[in-house]
């Protein structure tokens, strides 16, 4: 025991306090990333102080940084907001270039934080699988404490949407989040070798929480997070396989086969649910299609559709610029666009809030920032094949994120929302950081 602690007290010393800085309070971001805390509580904060840390270790994370091509792309971002906030601002309440400015560099925020957070993972590289844990570990903390437990027959006929703080598409897209998170954890990792009986313990305890997640998943009527939780499953398992060194052991079929009945029983609870989400939604879409507007009866797939429609209108006026994303809650209202007295704020779609607020220019300047680490993912995973697991949970993670915000405005309209964002882009950007310094880029498993 004495030698152990020895041990751990030298590796603490050759550790410069700025690590443990960067990396305690990354912790504590990835712990809060899923929770809707008070603002000194949310990971935003653990975020600035990592930021604190970074700037303290002198030139060398400016040296790593310089050499790719993300800050650049944060940087003609940067002065494009500055320059189209001019453009757009207008005389009047909420619609001046202060207000236009804030709400352009919100996603300008997220990228900086992702390269923060990458060049603390790029370096300790062992800390990537470590913080996607410590995010599943925050939300199931978050979900016990915010469970309606006294409402659990509402919530299995239908009646009631999960909420776990926020809103129920929030809840579904964590969820979906955790789900993959969990089944990598549980199930992928016992490829690597023989089950010792401690790994039996974590694999359950990482079981059951998938198996919560996707409980959660279903009561939160979010189609789009159901969609994205399936594009999600399909390309972890399709991309993470690695060479076989040894069969894998029979508690993972057993747990293969609990999981099957886990997800039968779970469905035919959440059917009322289900059934609820897709009711009429057809009828309606047509009618909107058609021309129609949406009417108090319709359900929430022809809101979505009539705002689809308005936001073509808006990028068709002013197409490279953008009208302001300041400006497009006004603009909502202004055209009546409401259903059962909800007024949307947003478009329901980040592609088109940013086209529609940004102008094309922005929405290009941000594809190519948030698609870019994607694509680095992509040739990692090509090339390392024993970290292919790790690889394919992140390009799922990222894939969830972008699906789920093409039904709704979730990247960064709130700061809870930024932090899973920023902690995943982050860990992407880890893996684009050493890929292009011609290092492993991550351990293997």
């Amino acid at each position: 025991m004495m030698e152990g602690l020895a041990a751990y007290w030298r590796a603490r010393q050759r550790q410069p306090w700025q690590a443990w800085l960067g990396l305690g309070t990354l912790a504590v971001a990835a712990l809060t990333a899923v929770s809707n805390l008070p603002q000194p509580l949310q990971s935003s904060t653990a975020a600035a102080l990592s930021l604190l840390a970074l700037l303290a270790c002198g030139a060398q994370p400016w040296q790593a940084l310089r050499r790719h091509p993300l800050p650049k792309l944060i940087l003609a971002l940067l002065l494009y907001s500055l320059l189209q906030a001019a453009v757009t601002a207008q005389p009047g309440a909420n619609l001046g270039y202060v207000r236009q400015l804030t709400l352009d560099l919100d996603p300008v925020k997220v990228l900086i934080y992702a390269c923060v957070f990458g060049w603390w993972l790029g370096r300790y590289p062992q800390w990537i699988m470590r913080v996607l844990k410590l995010m599943a570990l925050g939300w199931l903390l978050w979900g016990l404490a915010q469970l309606p437990w006294l409402r659990m027959d509402a919530l299995a006929a239908g009646t009631l949407r999960l909420r776990l703080g926020y809103a129920e598409n929030l809840t579904g897209a964590f969820a979906a989040l955790i789900l993959l998170i969990g089944m990598r954890s549980a199930w992928l990792s016992r490829r690597d070798g023989p089950a010792a009986p401690t790994t039996d313990l974590h694999g359950d305890a990482w079981a059951l929480l998938t198996l919560a997640a996707l409980l959660v998943l279903l009561f939160s009527q979010s189609r789009g997070a159901w969609l994205a939780a399936a594009i999600g499953a399909t390309l972890l398992f399709t991309l993470g396989h690695i060479p076989r060194r040894v069969p894998p052991p029979r508690r993972w079929h057993r747990w293969l086969g609990v999981g099957v009945l886990a997800i039968a029983l779970f469905a035919y609870m959440a059917r009322p649910a289900v059934l609820q989400r897709f009711d009429g939604g057809g009828a309606a879409a047509l009618s909107v299609l058609d021309g129609g507007a949406v009417t108090a009866a319709a359900p929430s797939i022809g809101l979505r559709l009539e705002l689809w429609r308005f936001a073509l209108h808006l990028i068709a006026q002013r197409p490279l610029f953008g009208s302001g994303l300041a400006s497009i809650q006004p603009a909502i209202a202004a055209r009546g666009i409401a259903w059962q007295g909800y007024v949307p704020p947003h478009l329901h779609d980040t592609p088109l809030q940013v086209a529609a607020g940004m102008g094309l220019v922005g929405l290009l300047l941000l594809s190519a920032a948030f698609l870019l680490p994607l694509r680095d993912l992509l040739c990692a995973w090509r090339r390392d094949a024993d970290a292919r697991p790790q690889l394919a949970l992140l390009l799922a993670l990222c894939v969830v994120l972008l699906t789920v915000n093409l039904f709704d405005y979730l990247a960064w309209s709130n700061g809870y929302m930024r932090g899973p964002l920023e902690i995943v882009l982050g860990c992407a950007m880890a893996v684009s950081l050493r890929w292009r310094g011609g290092e492993s880029p991550l351990p293997a498993g």
